[in-house]
């Protein structure tokens, strides 16, 4: 049951009582004991000083009972309720199960060592039963815990979960691991979190060792990307690895990347591709405010559908900005991106309203635009004049203000 129960009736209590209850019967007949309480807390805030496997009653019983296509799954918030209604006390936050979590990598090895799946990192899903939102402009969220864990599940369905010190492995999400068949070992390669990583604005790369579970970070020569994250990557004649797509930080924000990086794991040097430069663009609101491209899109789908009668979809509008003293207007966002006439702009997603990407052509010339949390950020070749950019800039700048209501900032990266 949730914390503010003041939202519900009491139909919907009740509800949602009858579907807790064998959850909350099942972890009853399990019991907590001290020894589980101490081992919660030990895991979440304990300092170790090497590798060590983790063999704690409590946590391999929340990894028996953490997979989802089972009937013996247990929700992480369930069981967080359990504790809060029997008045058990665990230092926060509550560990969560790997596959329970949020921007961690998983990966399968068919080699001699027969791993189904393992996973590495993450961040916690369930904050009081809520997926938690987030931004990426601090190395740190006391808000929830960032993970330094490495969790195998082999073949014949045994499991191990190893855990490091945060010196030798700090806590990291949003990375990708790349497996090494000649090698054996698993490569974590970027990514969020404690550590260096956001506060010098590096890319790390560390190394797994199967045969001995350690994990060893690797000392790069050579200039390193700025903190990627939620990138793609692959590996060339067994020592060259790719990574492109993704997030760069600039200036604590994730901003798109642009460029396609290597990283050579004979040399351990960093190298770039030596491809076309961008000019690229940051535009948002002066005081980081809402923009509303999402919520724009969204309003206009539904009126376009038809699915929705008038009176809803009004309400709906008014819940959405009842909070805010200007009225968006969403009905502008259509001609965000077409700054001329002549201008031929095609719409490239993934997901629906879900950071889109416009390629856009106009007087020979070719840009992008990418809508990210708040903000639009532009490319243009390099080759592409200041005035032509001012004036694509210039008319974005215009727009956002209209739709949003708020003054608008543009700023060109160095």
């Amino acid at each position: 049951m949730t914390e503010n129960i003041s939202t519900y009736t009491v139909e919907e209590l009740a509800r949602i009582e009858e579907f807790e209850a064998p959850y909350l019967q099942k972890i009853a007949e399990r019991g907590i004991t001290q020894n589980d309480i101490d081992a919660l807390n030990t895991i979440n805030h304990q300092a170790l000083v090497t590798k060590k496997q983790n063999k704690d009653d409590i946590i391999l019983w929340l990894l028996e009972h953490s997979n989802f296509a089972t009937e013996d799954y247990i929700y992480p918030y369930i069981f967080s309720q359990y504790l809060r209604k029997n008045n058990i006390e665990i230092e926060r936050p509550l560990w969560v199960a790997p596959n329970e979590r949020m921007n961690h990598t998983h990966i399968s090895a068919d080699n001699k060592y027969y791993i189904f799946d393992l996973r590495i990192g993450g961040n916690d899903v369930f904050i009081s039963g809520s997926l938690k939102l987030y931004e990426t402009k601090d190395y740190y969220f006391p808000e929830f815990k960032i993970y330094n864990d490495v969790y195998i599940k082999f073949f014949d369905g045994t499991y191990e979960l190893w855990n490091y010190p945060e010196e030798q492995f700090p806590p990291v999400y949003e990375h990708t691991t790349l497996y090494d068949e000649y090698t054996d070992k698993f490569y974590i390669i970027g990514g969020l979190g404690s550590g260096d990583r956001q506060r010098k604005n590096i890319t790390e790369i560390y190394a797994l060792d199967l045969e001995t579970k350690d994990i060893q970070k690797i000392e790069a020569l050579g200039e390193s990307p700025p903190c990627l994250h939620s990138h793609s990557v692959k590996i060339w004649n067994r020592d060259l690895i790719e990574m492109k797509g993704g997030f760069i930080l600039h200036k604590g924000i994730a901003i798109k990347n642009l460029y396609i990086w290597y990283f050579n794991l004979k040399t351990k040097m960093w190298l770039t591709q030596n491809s076309e430069k961008y000019q690229h663009w940051i535009i948002q609101a002066a005081e980081n405010d809402e923009l509303f491209l999402q919520t724009s899109q969204e309003i206009l789908k539904m009126e376009e559908e038809k699915f929705y009668s008038v009176k809803f979809i009004e309400e709906h509008k008014e819940h959405l900005f009842k909070n805010y003293k200007y009225q968006p207007r969403y009905q502008l966002y259509p001609q965000l991106y077409h700054a001329h006439e002549a201008i031929y702009v095609s719409k490239i997603e993934g997901f629906p309203y879900l950071n889109p990407i416009y390629q856009c052509i106009l007087q020979g010339q070719v840009y992008h635009c990418f809508e990210g949390y708040n903000r639009v950020e532009v490319a243009f070749q390099a080759s592409t004049s200041n005035e032509f950019q001012q004036f694509i800039i210039k008319d974005l700048t215009s727009k956002l203000k209209q739709i949003s209501g708020h003054d608008i900032v543009a700023e060109k990266l160095s």
